[in-house]
């Protein structure tokens, strides 16, 4: 069944979002994906999948809309959408100002909820499958900034009020929460906290981005049941 099937990735030059990419290259689907910064790794990455890289700017609705725009009129509008951008930050409570809120929430929450109305509108009686994605902060009782935090617990709202509104129309919303990677935002983390990750977990190391590439995809691709729900990547923490 995926040989037909129209995939966007958002963040797909990110250090999961590439392999998320590939993976649903490799799966028979059309992909999409999204970049902002990164040009030559994007094309690179488009020329191996065969792939259809956008610069797109999450933070401005404006752009988000241009590109389901774009895509609909190339009669590639997508009937899968994966999640897979964020923006991730430290700091305590006295530190974070309004700028950062903001700036944060416009890529992490309303990105979502943008391209949610922008992908809902265009299925055009097509079933569908949506798959967010979160880290471990705001969902599990975690030493974390709370602006960072509040986006992903939002996430995790959004997902069960999606998945509720959308699944009449045969759409599963699901979110899958990532523990610590090799890479990406988990490279941001203190090094107490990342040792603390690989202690308590049940495999007790970090994850790469290909497993939690194999995990999206296949709920993405085979899952007809599921949503509304999580999906813990976390190697047992």
């Amino acid at each position: 069944m995926t040989d037909a099937r129209l995939a966007l990735v958002l963040g797909g030059s990110g250090y999961v979002g590439r392999e998320v990419v590939r993976a649903l290259a490799a799966a028979g689907a059309r992909v999409a994906f999204t970049y902002q910064r990164g040009a030559a790794l994007s094309e690179t990455l488009a020329a191996e999948t065969g792939a259809r890289a956008f610069q797109t700017n999450l933070a401005e609705p404006a752009s988000i809309r241009a590109l389901f725009d774009t895509l609909a009129a190339e009669d590639a509008a997508p009937d899968l959408l994966v999640h897979a951008a964020v923006v991730s930050g430290t700091g305590a409570l006295a530190d974070v100002t309004d700028a950062l809120w903001d700036e944060m929430h416009a890529v992490n929450v309303r990105s979502v909820y943008v391209a949610m109305q922008s992908f809902a509108a265009r299925l055009a009686g097509r079933p569908g499958d949506v798959v967010l994605t979160a880290a471990l902060d705001g969902i599990a009782k975690i030493p974390t900034a709370v602006h960072f935090a509040a986006t992903q617990s939002a996430r995790l709202g959004m997902t069960q009020a999606l998945a509720k509104e959308l699944g009449p129309k045969d759409v599963r919303v699901n979110l899958v929460l990532l523990g610590a990677l090799g890479g990406g935002i988990s490279e941001g983390l203190d090094p107490a906290r990342l040792a603390d990750y690989k202690r308590y977990s049940a495999l007790q190391r970090v994850g790469t981005p290909g497993e939690a590439a194999r995990a999206i995809t296949r709920l993405a691709l085979h899952n007809r049941w599921m949503t509304g729900s999580i999906l813990p990547i976390t190697g047992g923490l």
